[in-house]
């Protein structure tokens, strides 16, 4: 009797041990194997599209830092806007259309004499600031600040400044106020594209050491040369011009991806310029 049960015993064991060692089955591996496989997947994806946020966060960051910076030396350049000639006190703006605006400016040209008074101011500083539309259909392109030498058609520099910016809805990348603070036309047909009326404000060409006029920047690089702008002599602007006495700055600013973007704007008054 006791070694039946012993005998019985014995073999519920041995089946308890078979069943402990028969390992998993194939349906169990391929659930593990799914279910780890969807999980690994998982990971992969939040690492990649935090770092992926993470990269776009920075870009948009550094744009947003040149986009200042940029608004800030173009005010700062557009505050010391002085006189080609400043005799006449006519020529302080060349060219001003929605999104090129050429002038003469006193950059570093102001010297303290040994008593400590201020001595007469040198020439000025052919300076353009410009959007350059390199994607027509978006109007997206970049910020350009071109200086020339004391020749006015030697280029000294040429900065991207922006790498992805556009008009600020229909604003104009540069609006210019009258000194009583009223908007300025920019539609009027104040340039001659060749033979064609083309709005804008441009100044009368042939004056004495304006150097290149209508300083342009193909698509292709960042080479300056002289482009069709000219001012119309049906409709001259030069009084126009002459009574500008601020200028409004604005654009947005977009990330690389074209997802987000910030509007800059800024306002430069011109009337205090030195010499004025």
């Amino acid at each position: 009797m006791l070694s039946r049960h012993w005998r019985a015993a014995r073999s519920r064991l041995a089946g308890s041990r078979l069943a402990e060692d028969r390992g998993v089955t194939l349906a169990e591996l391929m659930i593990s194997m799914i279910l780890t496989t969807i999980l690994g997947t998982m990971a992969v994806l939040f690492f990649v599209g935090a770092s992926h946020a993470g990269y776009k966060t920075v870009l948009t960051n550094q744009n947003s830092g040149d986009a200042r910076l940029t608004l800030d030396s173009w005010t700062s350049m557009l505050r010391v806007a002085g006189w080609l000639d400043p005799t006449t006190q006519a020529d302080r703006f060349e060219e001003v259309t929605s999104t090129k605006i050429v002038f003469y400016a006193n950059l570093n040209n102001r010297s303290t004499a040994v008593s400590g008074t201020f001595t007469a101011p040198g020439a000025t500083t052919k300076v353009v600031l410009m959007l350059r539309v390199s994607v027509p259909a978006t109007g997206v392109g970049q910020l350009i600040e071109v200086v020339f030498q004391p020749d006015n058609t030697t280029v000294k520099s040429v900065r991207q400044l922006g790498f992805t910016a556009k008009k600020t809805g229909t604003q104009p990348v540069f609006q210019p106020y009258s000194r009583s603070g009223s908007p300025v036309d920019l539609t009027q047909l104040g340039c001659l594209s060749g033979t064609t009326p083309t709005a804008g404000l441009c100044l009368q060409s042939g004056q004495t050491g304006a150097g290149m006029l209508d300083p342009t920047i193909g698509t292709a690089s960042l080479a300056v040369s002289s482009g069709p702008l000219r001012g119309n002599p049906a409709l001259k602007v030069d009084k126009v011009l002459n009574q500008v006495g601020s200028i409004g700055i604005s654009f947005t600013a977009l990330d690389p991806s074209n997802t987000s973007s910030m509007d800059f704007a800024s306002l430069a008054s011109v009337s205090s310029g030195y010499p004025s």
